[in-house]
């Protein structure tokens, strides 16, 4: 009985096929993933926004203790003096105070914070914005960077608190700060951000 088998030739050929379309579709693949993680970071930060606003909101008609956020007691969990929550987590997670716990909110932390008496402000990272396992700065974008979609040196800035009487600006985008207000950061390059060097100007 004759068997048939591949040739040492033919085996090379299929090798050499396989690894032209990992090189292919590895790439494509990683793409996917990048995207996903960014998309997946702007979709939490802005339920973040939304349950800021409504913490704000429920402030603004109550008196006495309400309840606010992920069913936060303001007796216990305090807003400040103007409506807005300092410190944004509870039960261990990073937004707890506002969402219920998700796969994508367990990813963000807090890495920054400051204030005076002109400003709060907490610095934060995602799946897409964290330093180590972020998404890779996009080489063929203008800068490195292409903006409104973070990747591993962008981070969110959110203001609890601004001087209502002073103007004040984030130093890096030179955006104006409001009370409340949650903004991403676009850093241009691909050079790691330093968060202590991050700071807001008030006149």
């Amino acid at each position: 009985m004759k068997k048939s088998a591949f040739t040492m030739i033919e085996l090379i050929f299929v090798i050499v096929i396989i690894g032209i379309l990992a090189s292919v579709a590895i790439p494509k693949f990683l793409g996917v993933k990048d995207s996903a993680k960014k998309t997946a970071e702007i979709a939490t930060m802005s339920a973040v926004a939304t349950a800021i606003d409504g913490a704000h909101g429920e402030w603004s008609i109550n008196e006495g203790d309400f309840t606010w956020g992920n069913n936060q007691n303001s007796s216990i969990h305090p807003l400040n003096s103007i409506g807005y929550p300092d410190d944004l987590s509870a039960n261990g997670q990073t937004f707890g105070a506002l969402l219920r716990s998700t796969t994508n909110s367990d990813k963000f932390q807090k890495v920054y914070e400051n204030n005076s008496s002109d400003f709060t402000y907490s610095i934060f990272t995602g799946p897409a914005s964290n330093a180590t396992n972020g998404v890779k700065y996009d080489k063929d974008a203008k800068n490195s960077d292409i903006p409104g979609r973070p990747d591993r040196n962008d981070y969110w800035i959110y203001a609890s608190y601004i001087n209502p009487n002073k103007t004040c600006k984030e130093t890096y985008s030179n955006k104006v700060l409001h009370s409340g207000d949650i903004l991403l950061i676009d850093v241009n390059g691909t050079t790691p951000t330093n968060y202590n060097n991050i700071s807001i100007t008030c006149n």
